[in-house]
């Protein structure tokens, strides 16, 4: 792996790499060695194709395609076989800006920063027309340096900032919501099947999980363990046959899942606070148990 240093002149913050120099065969004679730098490099590729290897990750690049790639973060762009392809780039003193330059009430400038260094990609302009923009028109500033075009470039490299942060935003929302899918599906699941021998590793095989992700992504989410939740379903029931008939005491705990009588028993009096036969007694109406909870997965969806 190779460290390619550059120095970007005192009072500036982008270095742009432009022109005939950078039109090639990628990787031509490097194999697959990967390489970083110590600043934030923003890449576009005009025409050509191939692959950008970003850490474990590989995209496949062509026309159209920017890359934005994070300090100290392994990468390297590799044409396919006799391929020519243009690229030009922006090495760009992301730290130094933002602390420099940009400032909001609703994130410290150590978050913004944190953010932007989070993780390296690569985008269409079809499919991020407004990054797209900014970028050519900070290459444009840079390679025509008009009047006051450094001015013009913080503007522009001020709104890139924003957009990166709106796409980290637009990345962790749908995390949240493949979260949330997760769990509901899982709720569902122990809703249909708390009666029989449930075991978390089939709750998680339904969900298209591992057991142990599944695990994970429903504590995180529900604040609960799956076992507990599924006690909670069951015992709910277990209430609600109490106060509606006259099934003994073991037949209900048969009925709501539990092998035996002491389980059942221990379980209720968990949640609860007192024996079937307690509860049973003192007629309660309104025992429905998962209505004590607040039970939310991320981004507000609520069971």
């Amino acid at each position: 792996m190779e460290f390619r240093f550059y120095e970007i002149p005192k009072g500036d913050y982008v270095l742009p790499k432009l022109g005939r120099g950078w039109e090639q065969e990628y990787g031509l004679g490097y194999g697959r060695m990967l390489h970083f730098h110590n600043y934030l490099e923003i890449g576009y590729c005009y025409s050509g194709r191939g692959e950008l290897l970003i850490e474990d990750r590989t995209y496949v690049y062509g026309d159209n395609m920017f890359s934005i790639i994070p300090e100290n973060i392994p990468h390297t762009t590799i044409s396919s076989p006799g391929n020519i392809c243009k690229w030009e780039f922006l090495f760009i003193d992301i730290k130094e800006f933002i602390r420099s330059q940009m400032n909001s009430d609703d994130m410290s400038v150590d978050q913004m920063i944190r953010i932007i260094n989070k993780r390296g990609t690569l985008k269409t302009a079809q499919n991020h027309p407004r990054m797209n923009e900014l970028i050519l028109r900070i290459i444009d500033e840079c390679r025509n340096e008009r009047m006051y075009y450094k001015e013009s470039v913080n503007g522009y490299l001020r709104a890139l900032v924003i957009e990166i942060l709106r796409l980290d935003e637009e990345r962790e929302r749908a995390k949240g919501a493949r979260i949330t899918s997760f769990v509901k599906d899982s709720v569902e699941y122990i809703n249909s099947h708390y009666a029989e021998d449930v075991k978390m590793a089939d709750v998680a095989s339904a969900c298209g999980l591992s057991e142990s992700h599944f695990r994970r992504l429903f504590e995180t989410s529900m604040h609960m363990k799956p076992l507990d939740y599924l006690n909670m379903v069951r015992i709910d029931e277990a209430c609600r046959l109490i106060r509606g008939g006259d099934r003994s005491i073991d037949q209900i705990g048969i009925t709501v899942g539990y092998d035996t009588p002491s389980t059942f028993i221990r379980n209720f009096r968990k949640l609860t606070g007192m024996t079937p036969n307690e509860w049973r007694k003192i007629q309660v109406r309104n025992g429905n148990i998962r209505a004590n909870y607040h039970i939310s997965a991320e981004r507000g969806w609520e069971a």
